[in-house]
């Protein structure tokens, strides 16, 4: 067994240029303990298949409400195989998605909500379900790689950097990091697919039908593990039918990897004065090298 006496949390706010209708709300969190639940890769990447996992409620929309991390948790407990685990009489709407908001705001210590509409993670939001008996847990992927991996067998949500040039997605719901783009903000969605082939990862996002295809869009692999540099993360569930995770032992910690988990959260934030965009450099290049 594996036992915890200390841990650090980050939780990092995500400044919002509010839009509405196009509201976000995901912040940064990470609790060293995930490291004790690591998603594991299943599968040969060469039997890795195209998949989409049957969506079995209405695409969600979080209107003037920062709370897209309830909204994505809602989204995978209404897409197989899920659903079926669930007690019949849950209805999974948009009073459900502010409901696990709340409790995930509450995890955080700021909810809940109403009042308080500060944000949330999907750490947090995943959390919640497990609270209330509706997942038997959770682990965390860090690469597309393993998202794809991990979509073989269920729907995951993931955190990510929003960039104003996914406001609009082009054809076929496609978004993109389009050369000036910026980051206005942080938010979580729902993928419930991927095309192996094309390289491609199929999500729902919490706008409202009208928004995108339908509700949905889909984005590159390389723009996924652009974002998993950018303090990116993915939250993978499991149903009720399949047994809670096992914590992995920690792999002991050099004092070199121990300062990157202090510095790095910093150097993954968008820099513009001269002396910080060069000591960011400085400290991207020391990662590479120690293969961090």
């Amino acid at each position: 067994m594996v036992t915890a006496t200390a841990w650090h949390v980050v939780h990092q706010l995500i400044p919002e240029e509010i839009i509405s209708g196009k509201r976000l709300g995901r912040h940064f969190k990470w609790d060293s303990r995930n490291a004790l639940y690591p998603y594991r890769k299943q599968k040969d990447p060469a039997l890795l298949a195209d998949q989409l996992w049957d969506r079995l409620i209405a695409i969600l929309d979080q209107g003037n409400v920062g709370s897209c991390t309830g909204n994505a948790q809602t989204g995978l407990l209404g897409t197989d195989p899920f659903t079926p685990t669930l007690p019949p009489a849950l209805v999974l709407d948009e009073a459900f998605a502010l409901k696990d908001y709340s409790g995930a705001e509450d995890i955080d210590g700021d909810g809940p909500f109403p009042p308080n509409d500060n944000g949330s993670s999907g750490q947090s939001a995943a959390q919640w379900t497990l609270n209330q008996k509706l997942i038997s847990g959770y682990t965390h992927a860090s690469s597309s790689a393993d998202m794809a991996d991990a979509l073989q067998d269920g729907p995951v949500i993931v955190g990510v950097n929003w960039y104003d040039s996914f406001d609009n997605p082009g054809s076929g719901g496609l978004i993109s990091v389009s050369p000036g783009a910026s980051v206005r903000g942080g938010h979580e969605f729902l993928v419930r697919g991927c095309k192996v082939s094309d390289q491609l990862f199929l999500a729902d996002n919490s706008w409202g039908a009208s928004w995108g295809n339908a509700g949905s869009m889909e984005f590159s692999f390389a723009t996924m593990d652009r974002l998993f540099s950018e303090q990116g993360d993915c939250t993978v569930s499991i149903p009720l039918s399949q047994a809670p995770p096992v914590p992995v032992p920690p792999v002991p910690q050099t004092a070199d990897q121990a300062l990157w988990d202090v510095a790095g959260p910093w150097a993954a934030q968008v820099r513009t004065r001269p002396d910080l965009v060069t000591l960011k450099a400085s400290l991207e290049t020391w990662k590479t090298a120690n293969n961090f």
